[in-house]
């Protein structure tokens, strides 16, 4: 995980953040304008950092998957999911059902979509750059925290450069993420861990 690459991988990564900021700011607009199914566009941005990794590497390893501590990646995970839900279920002030698809939002199109993307596929790719690893985990923090300004400025109205000085919190806090959730996939070798402690937090925040 976190190997050394050619040039050409942090190219095509590159460019790939490029189109995702792109994909995010077209959303905005279409949320704006009260059109509900913006969702679809970052769907198609991301099977496409998929099917980039796939077709080039014919692997998922850089999507951030490997067998080497997978079962107890996958114990660990599924324990923080579990108690995550019963925490929301018990203290949480929403009906069951309700908890339940938020559960699913938040899993499976927050949190994995997002970590296949980002600790997998770009963290991965980025390492295309010869450079310090610590340099490339910064650098990947850094368009990580970027990634949550296009769309929350239509969200939160404020589409103009004074945004990034009243989101600097945010950001701040994910580029700290990132760096965390990259150290935990690097030493675990997989990206299992962080996508369920990605989970318990959005989802914790959410349900209570």
């Amino acid at each position: 995980m976190y190997k050394e690459k050619s040039r050409f991988y942090f190219v095509i990564v590159l460019i790939y953040w490029i189109i995702y900021m792109i994909g995010l700011f077209v959303m905005g607009i279409l949320y704006k304008k009260g059109i509900s199914n913006y969702n679809i566009i970052y769907w198609i941005i991301a099977v496409i950092g998929v099917l980039i990794v796939v077709i080039k590497d014919k692997s998922i390893t850089n999507l951030g998957f490997t067998a080497e501590k997978l079962k107890v990646n996958i114990i660990i995970s599924l324990l923080i999911i579990i108690i995550t839900f019963v925490i929301s279920v018990i203290v949480g002030k929403y009906p069951i059902l309700r908890l339940i698809k938020g559960s699913l939002y938040y899993l499976f199109y927050i949190s994995l979509l997002e970590e296949i993307l980002f600790r997998g596929f770009i963290q991965n790719y980025l390492c295309g750059l010869k450079c310090n690893k610590y340099v490339i985990f910064i650098i990947g923090a850094l368009l990580f925290s970027l990634t949550h300004l296009p769309f929350q400025m239509y969200v939160n109205n404020n589409i103009s450069l004074n945004y990034i000085f009243e989101a600097f919190p945010q950001l701040l806090f994910c580029f700290a993420f990132h760096l965390i959730m990259c150290f935990i996939t690097y030493k675990r070798k997989d990206i299992t861990i962080p996508i369920a402690l990605h989970y318990a937090i959005d989802y914790l925040q959410s349900a209570l």
